[in-house]
Parts: C-alpha cells; structure tokens; sequence
C-alpha cells in the first residue's frame, strides 16, 4: 500500500460515509470505493462494512486503520522535520575535529550557529584522523576536520585547506627565551606538552628531533599527551614544558603575558587541514551551515597571518 492508500482508509474510517470520505481526499465517491475494494483485495479480507447508509470498519478493518494513521503522521512528521532541517531550525550533527583545530577554528564556527540557529543539535569529538576515521566511514560521525591522513580511504570525500605555521610557546620568563636563536633541539631539552597529534605532525616533528643518546630513536620526548588544550596551557604557563598551537589559540594568553610565542625556523611549515565526510552521502544543510562557517574561520586565520607578516609579528 502506498501513502494514498493509506489516507483512503483513514478518510473512510474517519466519516463513515463514500461521499463525505471522497470529498476529504479530493476523488471520486467512484474512484475511492474501488480503492478501497483494490485494498482488501490485497489483503483478502474485508475492511469495512457497509449497513443502512453507515461504513463500519471490521475487526480487521480496524487494525489496518491504525497502521494507516500511524504511517500518515510519520509521513507529516517526516516533512515537517525536513522543511525545519532546510531552514536550519532543527538538525543533528556530529563532528570530529583534531584537538588542534577544536578551539581556533570549530569553536568560533559553532557560536555562530547556535547564535543563529538555536534549535541545532552539535555534539564535538576531539581524537586524531586513526581515532575517528573509522568511525566517519561507518557514519557514525559527519564530518571530521584535522589533519590529512595518507592514504585516505575512498569512501571518504575531502576537503583540503592550507593554514599558515604554528608557533611554539611557553611560559613567560622561560629560559629558552633568553636565547639568540632558537633551534630545535633546544625545544626538545624541554618537556612537550601536545594534543594526541595526527600521524602527519608527528612524522613532521620526527624530521626535527635529533636523538642525543645512540641507538634512542626518532621517538619524540612527551610530558603529557592530552585532547585538552586548556590543560595544555596550564600546564605551560606553569612549568618549563613548551607546546606549539595555531597563534590564535594562545594570542589571549600572549597578549597578557602569561605565554611568549617564539620563532623556530624549522618549524614554519603550512599546515594542511581536510574537511572530510562520508563519500556518496549528501550534506545535511547543518553540515553544509557549519563547513560554510569553517571556511570563514579559515579564510580569517589566513588573513590574520598576513597582517602579522606585514607587522613584523
């Protein structure tokens, strides 16, 4: 039965009466009498009986009654849960994000969505790409905006972007800001307090750590590994451990003198960013919202650099 079928039935059930029940659904009192005679020959029982002028449903009748009206307000639920998804007044949405990129770029994304859209529903994961790909490919989640990952599986789609370097920081009056020129590893003397880093970082910060025992390894130094960037900075600000961030993640702290921000040459590299999601799946209009107010926030970033560049910063 399809969904005409179903409000015939209803229609009927509801007046009790062919020309009434017709005149509901906009046909003929003809075309719904074997419309509903073409049902109960699918089902092979009678649904209605018809007595003195009067249409009663039988007991079979009445059961499926209730599956059509059950199945007409899911329709009209359905609809109208979709025109609300189209105008942003309802929706779901789950998102991973690498710790990096959680604060200095998802966080001002979502303020303007839920300032703008409060009926929206976000839930924020923080793990690295080997974390939560698997679950972006079982949908589990929607998108996932971090670091790239190689090789990306194909039945994920991206999208790439380019942010300027991170910067290194630590606590003011740290000793390693005392220095003419910072090299690495000086930085790797110290204590390295990081998010749990995509594979991509990690290879990248490996090329830099220069072992100072033999036979140590490539494998970096860590004081904490954490998905908390405010634990992060705490732990800097009060300690000799360095971390590197976006500049604005730190640029309150900076601008209070609580953190310094340093040059390390070989550490200016451009960080690459992915915006991925399930191949062969179609954008909610939340998603479509939020990547929209990413790409503002990246865009922003990239401007900020600039202006910096120009000012000596």
């Amino acid at each position: 039965m399809d969904i005409r079928q179903f409000r015939h039935i209803a229609a009927l059930a509801e007046h009790r009466h062919f020309g009434r029940a017709a005149d509901a659904v906009g046909i003929t009192q003809a075309a719904l009498t074997q419309s509903i005679q073409k049902i109960e020959e699918a089902y092979g029982v009678p649904l209605f009986e018809r007595r003195h002028g009067d249409v009663a449903p039988t007991a079979y009748g009445e059961i499926v009654i209730e599956t059509a009206r059950f199945t007409i307000a899911k329709v009209q639920n359905t609809r109208r849960q979709i025109r609300l998804m189209q105008k942003l007044a309802a929706g779901r949405l789950l998102i991973g994000c690498d710790p990096y990129f959680a604060e200095p770029i998802v966080t001002p994304a979502l303020i303007r969505l839920l300032n703008d859209y409060p009926k929206l529903e976000f839930t924020l994961e923080l793990g690295g790409w080997e974390s939560l790909q698997e679950r972006l490919i079982a949908r589990d989640l929607d998108i996932y905006i971090g670091f790239p990952y190689e090789p990306m599986d194909a039945r994920i789609t991206t999208e790439d972007h380019v942010l300027p370097p991170f910067v290194v920081f630590g606590r003011a009056g740290h000793e390693i800001m005392s220095l003419p020129r910072v090299t690495p590893s000086d930085v790797f003397k110290h204590p390295i307090v990081a998010p749990k880093a995509s594979q991509w970082l990690r290879h990248r910060l490996q090329k830099l750590y220069q072992p100072t025992q033999p036979g140590e390894g490539r494998r970096l130094p860590a004081y904490l590994l954490t998905t908390d960037f405010a634990i992060i900075r705490q732990v800097v600000q009060n300690s000799d451990a360095l971390a590197a961030a976006m500049p604005r993640a730190i640029s309150a702290d900076v601008a209070s003198g609580a953190l310094v921000q340093f040059r390390l040459p070989e550490f200016e590299f451009d960080i690459p960013l992915v915006i991925a999601s399930p191949a062969k799946r179609s954008a909610s209009p939340a998603a479509e919202a939020l990547v929209d107010e990413v790409r503002k926030e990246i865009t922003l970033i990239a401007a900020e650099a600039a202006e910096s560049r120009q000012s000596g910063g």
